[in-house]
């Protein structure tokens, strides 16, 4: 009977233990999960934006496209030419940024909890900034396209777009001054080698930019798990 005894509690005392590490798997395992799920959502979340960035910047190319597609087929395909390569930048930037996701999740989900912390806020951070130094590329690039239609830009082309700097808070009181000062310029006919040459630079710097952010997002990524 003594033994008996003994052996029931022991048993007792086994089954608990056991349960306590049954709930404690089931808790890591929920928190790996919620790790990843984090990750799938942020990566929601920058894609979205991504393509907000896409949809934004389209426009602005339209923009000038549809102010001078009676001027010259020229002016139309060089601007529809950087269009195309602008969204394939973008959409570079989202492609690395899903496939880190998808190539290490299971590394992830395997990592320790402190690291996986770590990992989680790591990626958000690098995903924020590339999300942040795009929305500058954005603003830098509604400013040019002011610039381009306003100095070659004429009838109500020109006139719209001094309406748009006049409410447009994004724009410093220097530089609206600066460009209000084409409402007392009458354009002359607009020379299709003169606006190309005087786009070419401005939409080069645009690609050279987005393609100094895709370097920068791989080497960031990269770094999270290392």
């Amino acid at each position: 009977m003594r033994y008996s005894f003994l052996n029931n509690t022991l048993s007792t005392t086994n089954s608990i233990s056991l349960n306590e590490y049954i709930k404690k798997d089931k808790d890591d395992n929920h928190l790996k999960v919620q790790f990843v799920e984090d990750l799938e959502k942020i990566l929601e979340d920058f894609s979205n934006d991504i393509n907000t960035t896409k949809d934004t910047i389209k426009n602005l190319f339209l923009d000038v496209e549809a102010s001078f597609e009676e001027v010259s087929d020229d002016i139309a395909k060089s601007v529809s030419k950087y269009s195309f390569s602008a969204e394939e930048k973008l959409n570079i930037l989202g492609g690395i940024t899903r496939q880190f996701v998808e190539n290490n999740r299971s590394f992830i989900y395997n990592s320790s909890e402190s690291k996986r912390v770590l990992e989680r806020e790591a990626f958000k951070k690098v995903c924020d900034l590339i999300l942040n130094k795009l929305k500058n590329l954005v603003q830098l690039n509604t400013i040019n396209n002011y610039h381009i239609l306003l100095k070659f830009g004429r009838g109500n082309v020109k006139k719209e777009t001094l309406e748009t700097v006049k409410n447009d808070s994004n724009i410093s009181d220097e530089l609206r001054k600066e460009f209000l000062k084409y409402n007392r310029m009458k354009n002359q006919d607009v020379k299709v080698t003169e606006l190309i040459n005087f786009m070419t630079p401005i939409y080069d710097k645009l690609i050279s930019q987005l393609n100094q952010l895709i370097r920068e997002l791989s080497i960031d990524l990269n770094k999270i798990l290392q």
